[in-house]
């Protein structure tokens, strides 16, 4: 029972900090209003609840004509929930429901009222919650969080009694996009009964999403290849088909069975790969492998999220995609969990309390570094400072002196700064101090940053993304680079069985060594495979059976499937004489090394 609470109460957390954010940008009151409601927010996001209770009880007291005082009781009630006091959170969350029954907020009412049910263990009352706030929701974010809650209630409940009466509140899309995974649930419950007769609710109504999930596969597999075939993004498409050519030929081979790639040309445009997608959903596609950048995945995953049509992304990285289309997968392991290993790292295997960031303010490196920060605080640590520059900037000195004054506690002298014992030093001279500094960059960034960190004179252990597996900072050496610490997805490991089998195969067809994409291209395409053999028959059970992938070793790289169908396997390196090695391994025992 204390892990299906532990479990629920996270899930109340994240989507009250989702809602949390945008309400606070809304919000518009007087200014002493706008100070005590961002004191009962701050005490909310901290974890100080009975406090945060208090607050935002005397907000919505004081102030009873405010036009935000829907948010006051809201948050009353979430605080009321996230301290224990479930009783009184029902309360709140009903005053809510009853007052403010057109606020933008209501079914973020009902899916906290949802929890809160749940967590007395009356599982009836919580779907029944969930339903009203899948009936109102119109955020595809919440939508989820509601679907994962019931099933996790029809799953954990002893007695479970659902029928059309339940689901009538739903117009007849909304309502087979939630019973079929209840049906799932009830399946795995051996209540099958249950199942057909819930399924039987959808019978003529079913919407397009649920129509294309149940389509049978073809006898003959055919999977779409959405690449870019021409322009600037050809030679990536190509080396993704090549290797996908390479896992079809396997699969016939292997099983006497017909699979054809089907090449659709993106030309690297995100508005053509979603169209094609979209025109791909009531054909006889089995499946898509594509498209190759985050721009184009972005968009063709949205396109698919009122359709069922299973879209393999290799490489895109871009963190979210897979929540734009519950039948979307990603290979390659979103940017922001670089951020996120590395906190985890520091704050679990070196105990770091402090940290400092220095990062540039290109899209990538910045949502890693928001990762980072989040991800260590949520631990329990604390960001002390952070330091942005400019991807051109090739003198760091002042970002550098910046960190300092921060990390000293005080104001340094332009020139020099006088110690407690009253001696004057340059201030390059004065050491500073954090447990970590967690510095995402490119490699041509490093080469020049490092040297410059070091001549500051800054104690710390480096933290760093998949910019530093590189020959340009290997080359700097240990006193630079200081045994720092990285996640990539992007380096040699040691060979899998499968990547020796398909290297050879691929050299045979193309004469020479495969690249990273190519892999990318023959994993996507023995993942579906693999799932044919398994007993997928419906493009439902080909997603729910790749969903299931754990630990599978690819020519690529490991691959397991996280919550959100998304990539979670990302190796952690350590920078030791120059060679970039996996944590627990030695310099001496691997030839980990860059593409």
């Amino acid at each position: 029972m204390l892990s299906r609470l532990r479990l629920m109460f996270f899930v109340a957390l994240l989507c009250g900090a989702a809602t949390g954010v945008s309400a606070v940008e809304l919000l518009d009151d007087r200014p002493e209003i706008l100070s005590d409601y961002a004191k009962a927010r701050r005490l909310l996001r901290e974890g100080h609840y009975l406090e945060a209770s208090r607050e935002f009880a005397q907000l919505a007291e004081h102030y009873p004509d405010s036009k935000n005082l829907d948010l006051f009781i809201l948050n009353h009630a979430k605080a009321e929930l996230y301290f224990g006091n479930r009783s009184d959170a029902l309360v709140g969350f009903g005053d809510f429901i009853n007052r403010f029954s057109g606020s933008p907020l209501i079914a973020h009412a009902y899916f906290f009222e949802g929890n809160a049910y749940y967590l007395k263990a009356q599982e009836s009352q919580a779907v029944a919650a969930y339903i009203d706030a899948f009936r109102l929701s119109n955020d595809p974010r919440l939508d989820e969080l509601i679907i994962n809650s019931v099933v996790e209630a029809v799953s954990q409940a002893q007695v479970v009694t659902l029928g059309d009466a339940d689901f009538g509140s739903l117009d007849p899309v909304r309502r087979c996009q939630l019973i079929e995974p209840v049906a799932v649930a009830l399946e795995k419950r051996a209540d099958t009964s249950q199942a057909i007769r819930l399924r039987a609710v959808c019978s003529g109504h079913r919407a397009a999403v649920d129509s294309s999930a149940v389509v049978s596969l073809s006898a003959d597999l055919e999977l779409a290849m959405l690449l870019p075939l021409s322009g600037e993004l050809q030679s990536f498409g190509e080396a993704i088909y090549r290797g996908a050519t390479i896992g079809a030929e396997q699969f016939r081979h292997d099983t006497n069975r017909q699979l054809r790639l089907v090449p659709y040309d993106t030309k690297g445009n995100p508005i053509d790969a979603a169209r094609l997608a979209r025109e791909l959903v009531h054909t006889g596609t089995d499946a898509v492998i594509g498209p190759l950048t985050s721009d184009e995945a972005s968009v063709t995953a949205a396109a698919l999220s009122c359709d069922f049509l299973p879209l393999i992304m290799p490489a895109a990285t871009q963190a979210g995609l897979t929540l734009l289309s519950e039948s979307s997968f990603q290979l390659s392991p979103n940017i922001e969990l670089q951020g996120v290993r590395a906190a985890e790292y520091a704050v679990l295997k070196r105990g770091a309390d402090t940290a400092a960031i220095i990062t540039p303010t290109t899209t990538d490196q910045l949502r890693m570094a928001q990762a980072f920060e989040e991800r260590f605080e949520a631990l329990g640590g604390k960001v002390v400072a952070t330091e942005y520059y400019r991807p051109r900037d090739r003198d760091f000195g002042q970002y550098v002196r910046d960190l300092k004054v921060v990390l000293l506690g005080g104001q340094l002298d332009s020139a020099a700064y006088v110690n407690d014992r009253g001696d004057t030093l340059d201030i390059e001279a004065v050491t500073a101090s954090v447990d970590c500094l967690y510095l995402p960059g490119s490699a041509e960034q490093l080469r020049l940053l490092l040297p410059q960190l070091k001549f500051y004179s800054i104690e710390t252990f480096y933290l760093g993304s998949d910019g530093w597996g590189d020959n340009a900072v290997y080359a700097l050496g240990d006193d630079v680079t200081r045994q720092a610490v990285f996640p990539s997805p992007f380096l040699e490991q040691e060979r899998s069985q499968e990547y020796v089998k398909f290297a050879s195969l691929y050299d045979a067809r193309y004469g020479e060594q495969p690249h990273r994409l190519a892999g990318l291209g023959y994993d996507a395409v023995k993942l579906i495979a693999q799932a044919l053999v398994a007993g997928a028959v419906t493009r439902q059970e080909l997603v729910t059976k790749l969903s299931r992938v754990r630990n599978y070793s690819g020519a690529s790289a490991p691959i397991t499937f996280g919550e959100h169908r998304e990539n979670i396997e990302l190796p952690m390196y350590q920078l030791l004489r120059g060679v970039p090695t996996l944590l627990g391994q030695t310099a001496d025992s691997t030839g980990a090394g860059a593409h």
